[in-house]
């Protein structure tokens, strides 16, 4: 019988592939079965039992010791492989020495009383991620970022550093933990393309670009990046349990579709994309509906029964099902997608018929823009290049004509993406990787695509994380797909080259990363054209007392952009400091003169009481009072607001209101020898000697020389000068702070 059956497959290899071609059989599939069965009655012909007593001939057992050698590489092989794709993660744990905190996670983590443990878990579950009310009152917006499991993440890591005596160092141990998950992920990826029917080769080099791509740099560094990575945990999980229960088997149980919906929740508790695992498991099982051959009669062999119709049309309705309901119940709960973000960051909304004198035009230049921002991520997703923490207003000019060149690019990722699709159902029985990693690409970019929802950011490259996984299934099913040709041989250097360059480019890209200052300068280097690029540059330079060249940037930031609230109040509080206050006068003006886009109920309490000192050093003071009661009230942090208060109302003669509003100034700087010396001013005019000679005394330990102090000593000591009440202003921080 084995004989026999060796023959049939000799004859199923030799068969004359060019007739079959005219009935429509695939000649690449018919080969590769014919193939795979002889390797199969080889294997069974050497196992083959002795005629003579039943016991193991010497070839069977040479064979099942060839076989247990075979399993034990194997295993010593997909160890070794483990063992360098996590390896190429290792790099990146040197983000755990940074001690600074990066844009967005003051609001994320350390000034969100959410992340930090503080709040009630059912009230966290009513926050969006930045710990504002899905229901937010009057004057507050949501984002509608839903993503209560990292959050609580956040919350349980802060706590267990206030425990084990990490304060002030929280940053390190959460990185530590963001290099553990991609490190995970890594392997999980490798695991996949396995899975996958890929061989170990191709496998290794698969997992290898994602365990390097350099996009990934900022969900390590970038505390507020986790969210994507661990959501693409449970999105790996859920593939594997598919392909490992459901994607070679008849039938899949119950238990099997509680698992894939229990890790579609887990993921999109991480990040939105993470509720469309089930989509993308339905849109691959519906692809595999229908088989590449057609039922047909071959001579000497029947290909009917092989290659039967795939009916699991009850899997595919029950995965939609399960979608659609999640789907649903999530877009309730957060109440709806509509979500407000300003002009800066997604200014492709705001481009209308005001702008471009017709709908028309202005949709042209709408459609056009978005589909240049989905060939960007494409660029950016197979080869990045000098990289940006944000790509702001201006970094992506929009495209206004059909001339334009860049619509290039566009052509070239949706051809790149059709052909891809073309191979991939065409081969998706012997490839499946091509299938698997096509769909990765596509299905969770949708929700960042602006197509179907607002997305806070013009390219967000931390958002790619998941479609990387796609990115090494298709590299390595194309690789495996031309193995023995040409096109293999050099699409395998093409990619180690690949590899080579996104290791290198990676460790580049987490230096920049080693503190907010070189991240703001290394990207302002190549992305001079973005808004909040230069302006975190010329932060950065204010922080370093460079106030000069920070203000020609913050200008900079203006020319392309003027309606910038937040880059006007640092331009005044610069104008401040080089006292020049009729200069930084007009710029408080121009903001209560409806440029205030950047300035809402979180940070308002900035311009007041900057705008309030203003008006006290011009001499309005009971105006200036008013607005630095109002900032004040927002934060009372601020010894020079409280003291420029103090000083405005002892000025009106509300000696009483004054003397309160500077011991509240010394209460936040207790060392303050200008508010001491103001206060004994105070005491004088109420004619309090001996307090106004201790407040004194103060002001001389802290500070004799000090021009304010030594004024006021000869005024109290019967010198013929009145005694003044002085103001002062911190040099400003980054941002205006």
């Amino acid at each position: 019988m084995l004989r026999w059956l060796h023959a049939k497959v000799n004859i199923i290899s030799a068969v004359d592939v060019t007739s079959l071609a005219s009935r429509g059989v695939d000649q690449l599939l018919l080969r590769q079965r014919g193939e795979e069965l002889q390797r199969i009655c080889d294997e069974i012909l050497a196992q083959r039992p002795s005629a003579i007593n039943g016991q193991p001939s010497h070839k069977s057992q040479k064979g099942h010791r060839g076989q247990r050698n075979g399993s034990a590489q194997k295993e010593s092989g997909w160890l070794l492989a483990c063992l360098f794709v996590v390896g190429l993660t290792l790099p990146y744990y040197v983000c755990v020495s940074y001690r600074s905190w990066f844009v967005d996670e003051g609001f994320a983590i350390y000034r969100n009383p959410d992340a930090k443990g503080e709040t009630a878990l059912m009230q966290v579950l009513r926050n969006d991620f930045w710990g504002t009310s899905l229901n937010p009152p009057e004057g507050y917006i949501t984002h509608k970022s839903w993503r209560p499991l990292i959050t609580l993440m956040y919350a349980a890591e802060w706590l267990l550093c206030a425990r084990y005596g990490f304060q002030g160092m929280e940053m390190q141990p959460m990185r530590f933990i963001s290099c553990v998950v991609h490190s995970l992920n890594s392997a999980l990826v490798l695991l996949a393309l396995r899975l996958a029917s890929l061989p170990l080769g191709w496998s290794c080099l698969g997992a290898s670009m994602f365990a390097a791509h350099p996009i990934h740099i900022e969900n390590i560094v970038y505390l507020v990046g986790r969210a994507d990575a661990l959501s693409t945990t449970f999105y790996l999980l859920a593939l594997i349990t598919y392909q490992a229960l459901a994607l070679k088997r008849q039938t899949v149980s119950i238990r099997c579709y509680i698992l894939l919906a229990t890790l579609n929740v887990l993921s999109g508790l991480c990040k939105e994309p993470g509720f469309t695992a089930l989509f993308y498991i339905f849109c691959v099982e519906t692809s595999l509906q229908w088989d590449t051959l057609p039922e047909r009669q071959g001579p000497g062999l029947n290909l009917g029964k092989e290659l039967a119709f795939r009916c699991r049309w009850r899997d595919v309705s029950m995965l939609l099902g399960l979608f659609v309901v999640l789907a649903a119940l999530r877009t309730w709960y957060v109440g709806g997608t509509d979500a407000g973000f300003g002009y800066v960051d997604t200014p492709i909304k705001y481009q209308d018929a005001r702008t471009y004198g017709t709908e028309a035009k202005a949709l042209l230049v709408r459609t056009l823009s978005y589909l240049f921002q989905h060939a960007y991520y494409a660029k950016i997703l197979v080869l990045p290049w000098n990289q940006s923490w944000d790509y702001s207003f201006e970094s992506l000019p929009m495209l206004t004509v059909l001339e334009d060149l860049r619509l290039q690019l566009i052509l070239a990722a949706y051809l790149a993406i059709s052909a891809t699709a073309t191979a991939a159902l065409r081969l998706r029985r012997q490839a499946p990787a091509l299938l698997l990693g096509l769909g990765l690409i596509v299905v969770p970019f949708v929700p960042m695509s602006n197509l179907f929802f607002l997305v806070g950011t013009t390219i967000g490259e931390r958002l790619l994380y998941p479609l990387t996984v796609g990115w090494a299934l298709v590299l390595a099913g194309l690789g495996f797909q031309s193995h023995g040709t040409r096109m293999g041989g050099c699409l395998k250097w093409a990619s180690i080259s690949l590899l080579v360059i996104y290791i290198v480019n990676s460790n580049i890209r987490m230096s920049h990363w080693k503190s907010p200052a070189i991240l703001f300068m290394k990207d302002a280097e190549h992305w001079h054209r973005s808004v909040k690029v230069l302006h975190a540059k010329a932060s950065e330079l204010q922080a370093k007392g460079d106030l000069v060249e920070a203000l020609e940037h913050y200008q900079r930031s203006l020319d392309i952009f003027d309606d910038q609230a937040i880059t006007d109040y640092c331009i005044a509080r610069i104008l401040i400091n080089l006292g020049r206050f009729q200069e930084a006068y007009q710029r408080f003006d121009k903001i209560l003169n409806g440029h205030g886009i950047g300035l809402h109920d979180g940070n308002d309490f900035l311009w007041m009481t900057d705008l309030g000192y203003l008006m006290v050093r011009l001499g309005s003071d009971a105006q200036g009072a008013n607005y630095l009661q109002e900032g004040l009230r927002r934060m009372p942090y601020s010894s020079y607001a409280w003291n420029a208060l103090g000083v405005a109302q002892g000025r009106q003669g509300q000696l009483r209101e004054a003397l309160e509003s500077l011991s509240q100034g010394l209460q936040v700087e207790p060392e303050n020898p200008v508010i001491w010396s103001n206060m004994a001013t105070i005491y004088a005019f109420g004619q309090a000697p001996e307090q106004a000679s201790q407040a004194l005394r103060e002001a001389l330990r802290l500070n004799a020389t000090h021009p304010a102090v030594a004024h006021n000593v000869q005024a109290l000591s019967g010198g013929a000068q009145e005694p003044i009440l002085d103001l002062f202003i911190p040099p400003p921080g980054r941002g205006g702070r």
